[in-house]
Parts: structure tokens; C-alpha cells; sequence
């Protein structure tokens, strides 16, 4: 794996961490 490869799989996690926690927190305090 390349660096540039290291770093874009980093940002997508950085990024989608968030929101799967906020979709997870909604439906919690949804139901």
C-alpha cells in the first residue's frame, strides 16, 4: 500500500466514523 493509498483509507475513516455514529445515536433516540 502507498502512502497516498494510506491516507485517503484514513480520511474516508476520519469521515465516515462520524456519521455512523450520529445514523447510530438517531436511531437510538428514535426508538
Amino acid at each position: 500500500m502507498s502512502l497516498s493509498d494510506a491516507q485517503v483509507l484514513t480520511a474516508l475513516v476520519v469521515a465516515l466514523l462520524p456519521a455512523v455514529l450520529a445514523l447510530m445515536l438517531g436511531t437510538a433516540l428514535a426508538e
